[in-house]
């Protein structure tokens, strides 16, 4: 079997705590391997232009399987 990457991307959460709520925003289009180091950079670029704090960032990547 083959494991074939198909994409990436970051889903970044956001604490509203005067709503007190969750926010997620999809950042979808990274490029494959992403390091530690470039997650962390984007989530402070992303935290820096936003009002709101980041809780945390996921990323998720998708792969194709053929045999």
């Amino acid at each position: 079997m083959q494991k074939d990457w198909m994409k990436n991307k970051v889903d970044i959460y956001l604490e509203d705590a005067l709503n007190e709520k969750t926010v997620r925003r999809s950042y979808p289009g990274l490029i494959q391997n992403l390091s530690e180091e470039q997650v962390t950079a984007f989530t402070e670029a992303i935290e820096s232009v936003n009002e709101l704090p980041v809780s945390h960032a996921v990323v998720v990547e998708e792969y194709r399987y053929s045999f």
